[in-house]
């Protein structure tokens, strides 16, 4: 993979920022640069940000992905001055959107990784319509360029962008690397959360591999959802994703 232009997008205040772009597919295209980016949290940035995230990059829309409850404590910081367009779509499945804790089945289980998580969200019908929901979002060609969030950009995204990359048909390879790119940013993350009075508890319960970005994790998601159903696009036409959403996407993406 030859890369036109940098991957990874400096900000002041907007961390585990990147270009998903430039990866092959098994058909032989490419995922366009720059129309869509992956993010942390965006409520914290400067106007520096705001201009180079308008001007600079074209930014036109963003979905925010976390919850109701997050959306409200934290805001969306300058957005709206920037003239963006803000779409929510909470990806809620480990919080109880109305008391913002930790379900108790994530605290009793016996998962051991992230993999094992994201397959528990994806069974769940609320949260794979709203997936859906996303990908329609990004298969209009208005909305691009377009930057996707959630609080540090690893698990809600990271699910994200696996689904749309491999719909568009980029390797397992190439998607589990994107995912694990998250891992040098935690560090940041959990220091400005813990510095935070409104998101000091954000990862307190939590326990300790779930602030990892580790290699396995999204290798277990992508591996069992294509022996059990063929591939992540054979599940979600189960789950009701029409077929015009998929070639959507390739025409609005892929060059």
């Amino acid at each position: 993979m030859e890369n036109q232009y940098p991957r990874h997008i400096k900000f002041d205040a907007i961390l585990n920022c990147r270009d998903i772009g430039g990866y092959r597919t098994k058909d032989g295209d490419t995922v366009a640069w720059r129309r869509i980016f992956r993010c942390g949290e965006i409520h914290h940035m400067t106007q520096h940000d705001i201009t180079r995230l308008r001007d600079e990059l074209g930014v036109t829309s963003v979905i925010d992905l976390r919850g109701s409850r997050r959306v409200e404590k934290t805001g969306i910081g300058p957005l709206n001055e920037a003239e963006i367009r803000y779409h929510h779509v909470p990806l809620t499945v480990i919080m109880d959107d109305t008391t913002n804790q930790i379900k108790e089945q994530y605290l009793d289980s016996t998962f051991s990784n992230m993999g094992e998580i994201y397959l528990y969200r994806i069974r769940d019908e609320d949260y794979i319509r709203r997936i859906i929901e996303a990908l329609e979002i990004i298969a209009a060609p208005e909305n691009h360029p377009l930057v996707f969030h959630c609080n540090a950009g690893k698990d809600r995204s990271g699910v994200l962008a696996a689904i749309l990359l491999s719909i568009l048909g980029a390797t397992d390879r190439d998607i589990i690397e994107d995912y694990t790119l998250t891992a040098p940013h935690m560090k940041a993350f959990l220091d400005r959360w813990d510095n935070d009075p409104v998101t000091e508890d954000i990862h307190r319960n939590l326990p300790g591999y779930h602030m990892l970005a580790a290699p396995e994790s999204m290798d277990l998601f992508l591996a069992t959802l294509r022996r059990e159903y063929g591939s992540i696009a054979d599940y979600f036409y189960r789950q009701g994703m029409e077929p015009t959403l998929v070639e959507n996407l390739k025409k609005a993406l892929l060059v």
